[in-house]
């Protein structure tokens, strides 16, 4: 391409000599003043004009451009292009070169390169053929299309890979334009498939109003739509999958869209009907005080609700450290072939839990060195502790079968649990105070009852009879009977009944082996009350008459032993309709109650001794046994006399004997080192024959047991290891009770004889059931004690205070109940000898 013409009649000449005045107005107010570049370029693409604004897009002053080649406006490595396609579109008439809004790359004067719009159109000016461009810089508008290009493909990314689907429709029409891959996820469907769909097929047939309703609402009001509330979406397998929506209506490239959002909520969904499962449940639990139902709940809506069909509850055992299932799922037993574990110490998987109270989630057991040597088809737990009830598990045959939500959802599930055990534990503890409080009302009416009637009942027998009829005649019980255990017969005998038939009374004589060993032998041999709640599940109740006591409504049975001292005299079995709670304070109650009868029996039969016009004197053998006083005369070669005992109100007995035949100190000195005596003091005589005072507590004695069953001693003598004990007891009494009390202390022990006589005392021993009557068991105790000490001897042989240190009371108090005694005997013995007169 060659330079431009200098000819005279170039059309540079041409154009600026004949431009006339009007014609310069004209290019003035149109092109020179003209915001875009003005360039005129004659066929060859020499500039002929350029308007000042061309100037200032290519950095030239005034006319410099003009006379120059377009070329000069573009990089070099452009110009050879662009001047052939200028070429073809001046020289070449049937060429498709367009040039209309052609971007080009303008080249400034400082050698800035920038973009710009390039538009020229040919025309014929005064015979000329001209070519004018305009020009304008598009840079601004490069920088704004490469923005917005860069922000289309910044959307289009965000959008695809949203991890919520996304759909676009078209506001008018409701067809979907655009999805993303996460909505082709979610409908199971291809995009190409999806695009083009209206916006109701998405969701339920059935719903299709509801759809169309919701969007045109949304298309009329604008502004943010949300919804998560029970709003579905089908795939492509039918499957409705619980979705929320946030959709806004928006410009998208020219067209009014909706951009709807469309998150699956099936997770959320699954969770808040598990929660809402779990809050039905724990009401249930709430309503319930049976930890076993509980439980139950609890492990059907795991394997129901939260689809873990391996689950159990196991609960510390109350006698042993081991957790033993009370409750599992019905998959359990096949998954393990049939036998549930009981977990202990050597299980840490199960044990640390509960110990702890922290819990654990195994996601593959046979990973682990506690679980790899285990033949188990268990692959991953969650154990969950229950507080101090026990543990909550739940397994899988997979390994890491278990995510968060799960693990969230069983410890929500097992602390409801936990919660509802211990209400439930609570409420049980509350309704057991109440049934005991009710129950203990019951037994003190009955009691106090009893205590009246048993100060009309002058013998053993009566008092025996009266407490079953008491019991009998109450509202509670169904009846009582009175049994004892003795060597001759095997098993329980019972000594008398109230309310209950021959046929039960029968039986329990016939089981004999089982009654021996039975709860009111326990009582009997532990001295203590004994309870069976339920007769029908209680071990301790006899297997053998069990079936005749549920015949009965026998639901509930108490063993109270009965004595005084250290003897049992029988166990009173109580008998109650229904199964009552008797506590550690109706048990007391109970004892009390053994306590009372024992000894309204003692002091029966002590009266019945003295009012006795004739009495049985028995006559035991003592040699060979272990007593004290036969020890210590074989081994000293002394002899003893016993002149009397005194029982004391702390339990305890006081001996008084002569020693003779030894020095005296030889016996104190054993006395003091002997287990069974607590005190020994000599009351009178000389080095070698001597009153003693020895007090013995806790050791149970020949005399004692005697005492203790209603006989009197009469004295007794021992020489170089043998002698004899001589009671006496009433007239027509049976002989086998003392006889047993007496073997039960010495077996080695012998009766000798036993003698029918008249009352020794005096011939009317009314005075003594007076006297007996009258003072009080301490003011008897301090009279006898003193008249044996030798208080009233003369001269003294033991002061008040000797006595009193003797019994374990100050000088004053014994003092006071020997005056008190003695004011009654004096009153006794006057008023009667005033009323004979």
């Amino acid at each position: 391409m060659s330079g431009p013409s200098s000819s005279n009649d170039s059309p540079i000449r041409s154009l600026r000599s004949t431009e006339s005045a009007e014609e310069a107005a004209f290019f003035k107010r149109i092109v020179r003043e003209s915001l875009d570049g003005f360039i005129i370029m004659n066929e060859e693409g020499t500039i002929v004009f350029a308007n000042e604004a061309v100037g200032t897009l290519f950095g030239y002053d005034g006319d410099e451009l003009v006379e120059r080649s377009i070329a000069t406006l573009f990089p070099e490595q452009y110009r050879e292009t662009y001047l052939e396609e200028f070429y073809q579109y001046t020289h070449e008439p049937d060429a498709t070169v367009e040039y209309t809004g052609v971007e080009r790359v303008g080249l400034r004067r400082t050698g800035e390169e920038f973009p710009l719009s390039f538009s020229l159109r040919e025309h014929t000016y005064r015979g000329q053929r001209l070519f004018t461009a305009i020009l304008r810089d598009i840079s601004e508008q490069r920088r704004q299309q490469d923005e917005l290009e860069a922000a289309t493909e910044k959307y289009q990314t965000l959008v695809e890979t949203a991890p919520d689907a996304i759909f676009v429709a078209d506001a008018e029409t409701g067809v979907l334009q655009e999805a993303n891959r996460a909505a082709a996820e979610l409908l199971k469907r291809p995009k190409d498939e999806i695009e083009g769909m209206h916006q109701t097929e998405l969701h339920p047939t059935e719903e299709t109003g509801r759809y169309e309703r919701m969007f045109r609402g949304h298309q009329e009001e604008g502004g943010v739509f949300e919804e998560n509330h029970d709003l579905t979406v089908v795939d492509s397998t039918g499957a409705r999958i619980p979705v929320a929506i946030n959709s806004k209506i928006t410009e998208l490239n020219g067209r009014k869209v909706i951009q709807g959002i469309f998150r699956d909520i099936s997770e959320r969904k699954h969770r808040e009907d598990a929660l809402n499962a779990l809050h039905e449940t724990t009401q249930r639990m709430f309503e319930t005080a049976s930890s076993q139902t509980i439980c139950t709940h609890a492990v059907t809506t795991a394997a129901e609700i939260l689809e873990f069909p391996l689950s159990g509850i196991h609960f510390k055992a109350d006698d042993a450290d081991a957790l033993e299932p009370i409750a599992t799922t019905g998959d359990i037993a096949g998954t393990l072939d049939g036998s549930v574990p009981t977990f202990t110490p050597e299980d840490p998987f199960v044990w640390d839990v509960f110990e702890t109270g922290e819990p654990r989630v195994v996601p593959d057991v046979q990973a682990t060195d506690e679980g790899a040597a285990r033949d188990t088809p268990i692959r991953s737990i969650i154990v969950v502790p229950l507080g101090e009830h026990g543990v909550f598990i739940t397994s899988s045959e997979s390994v890491r079968e278990f995510d968060r939500i799960d693990f969230d959802l069983v410890r929500v599930l097992a602390a409801n649990t936990e919660a509802a055990l211990t209400r439930a534990e609570r409420e049980r503890a509350i309704a057991r105070q109440r049934d005991e409080l009710t129950t203990l009302n019951r037994i003190n009416a009955i009691v106090r009852d009893i205590n009246q009637a048993l100060v009309a009942a002058p013998t053993r027998e009566e008092i025996e009879r009266t407490v079953c009829e008491r019991f009998a005649a109450s509202d509670v019980y169904h009846g009582a009977l009175v049994g004892t255990l003795s060597a001759a017969e095997q098993g329980l005998s019972v000594q008398t009944a109230a309310g209950i038939d021959d046929a039960y009374l029968e039986a329990v004589a016939n089981e004999g082996a089982e009654t021996e060993n039975g709860v009111a032998a326990m009582a009997l041999r532990s001295d203590t009350v004994q309870v069976v709640e339920d007769v029908r599940s209680d071990p301790a109740f006899p297997t053998s008459i069990r079936a005749q006591a549920a015949a009965r409504n026998f639901h509930s049975v108490a063993c109270v032993p009965f004595g005084h001292g250290e003897t049992t005299y029988g166990v009173l079995v109580v008998y109650a309709s229904e199964p009552t709670v008797i506590g550690a304070r109706e048990q007391a109650v109970f004892g009390e109650l053994g306590e009372m009868i024992g000894h309204a029996i003692n002091a029966a039969e002590s009266k019945k001794l003295l009012y006795s016009d004739r009495i049985l004197e028995l006559e035991f053998s003592l040699t060979g046994t272990g007593s004290f006083f036969v020890e210590t005369s074989a081994e000293l070669g002394c002899s003893f006399t016993l002149n009397g005992v005194v029982p004391t109100a702390n339990e305890s007995y006081l001996f008084y004997v002569t020693s003779s035949g030894v020095p005296t100190e030889d016996v104190i000195e054993r006395a003091e080192t002997s287990s069974s005596i607590e005190h020994v003091r000599r009351i009178q005589g000389d080095e070698r024959d001597s009153t003693l005072e020895l007090l013995i507590r806790g050791t149970q004695t020949t005399a004692q047991a005697l005492i203790e069953h209603g006989a009197y001693i009469r004295g007794g003598t021992i020489t170089d290891g043998e002698g004899t004990l001589i009671a006496e007891a009433p007239a027509n009494t049976e002989v086998r009770p003392f006889v047993e009390a007496v073997e039960a202390v010495y077996p080695n022990a012998t009766l000798l004889a036993k003698r029918d006589r008249k009352h020794p005392l005096h011939p009317t021993p009314g005075l003594h059931y007076e006297v007996e009557t009258e003072l009080t068991a301490r003011q008897l105790e301090i009279l006898s004690a003193a008249y044996l000490a030798g208080y009233f001897d003369y001269p003294r042989t033991s002061t008040g205070a000797d006595l009193a240190e003797t019994l374990d009371i100050s000088s004053p108090t014994f003092h006071q109940h020997l005056q008190a005694a003695q004011r009654k005997v004096f009153s006794l013995l006057f008023h009667n000898r005033d009323e004979g007169a």
